[in-house]
């Protein structure tokens, strides 16, 4: 039975929609970090989808949610004379990213990606012959999530579109974003007020625009529940 990955989803229907190049950076960097930051929003941008009711049984029923993972690994005088392949309780995963944590010293933390080896069937990851021992990695497991069924492009941008909300909502109501900042003749910042009422403004349009589009899919497929069923071949639900 076919079925849509929260992968696919994050991929094709709300990056586009949110179009932040942070987004792209990090994919770029730390794939598996990636969506498991990014897919922890699938199941709060599922819940707002209940226009029509039967959507978000569907979408609910039988779903996957995804799974993730993670370890630390420093490198060693042994494994600076042959490679190195550590055991971890991750099997079968679907995405694994490592990257190199460096700390200046500020604290500021600074990730290079690196390759691995990484054998699904056994869990383990592979490091190849090191030049520095004390070098920092980091490895990152993802296994997807997914729907119990193939969603209709409709229904990939509805849950992109609900995705996009939660993330604005996170800026929207955090509390730091929202309060005034202290200034004085050295630092000058932006019209806080301005700032902060757009945000909510923005927030407040794609909810908006949200339940526009639940509301024009609902319609959708009533009248398609009602036409002859010859011609009742787009039902989306």
């Amino acid at each position: 039975m076919a079925t849509t990955s929260w992968a696919e989803i994050i991929a094709t229907s709300t990056m586009p929609i949110i179009d932040d190049v942070r987004w792209q950076e990090e994919l770029s960097l730390n794939p598996a970090g990636f969506y498991c930051s990014k897919s922890v929003m699938i199941p709060l941008a599922v819940a707002m989808l209940n226009h029509p009711p039967e959507l978000y049984e569907a979408l609910v029923r039988d779903m996957v949610y995804a799974e993730y993972g993670d370890m630390l690994w420093e490198s060693t005088a042994a494994s600076t004379a042959a490679e190195t392949t550590v055991p971890t309780e991750y099997v079968g995963y679907d995405v694994v990213s490592c990257v190199i944590r460096e700390i200046d010293k500020f604290g500021n933390v600074a990730l290079t990606p690196y390759d691995i080896i990484y054998d699904a069937e056994t869990g383990s990851v592979t490091f190849p012959i090191q030049e520095n021992e004390g070098v920092e990695y980091e490895v990152t497991f993802y296994k997807d999530g997914s729907f119990a069924f193939d969603l209709t492009p409709a229904q990939m941008r509805l849950v992109g579109v609900a995705i996009a909300v939660v993330w604005d909502e996170r800026f929207s109501r955090n509390w730091l974003n929202i309060q005034m900042k202290l200034k004085d003749a050295t630092f000058d910042t932006v019209n806080e007020s301005n700032y902060i009422t757009s945000v909510q403004k923005r927030l407040l349009q794609n909810q908006q625009w949200l339940t526009s589009l639940c509301r024009a899919y609902e319609q959708e497929i009533t009248y398609w529940d009602v036409v002859p069923k010859t011609f009742n071949k787009r039902r989306m639900v």
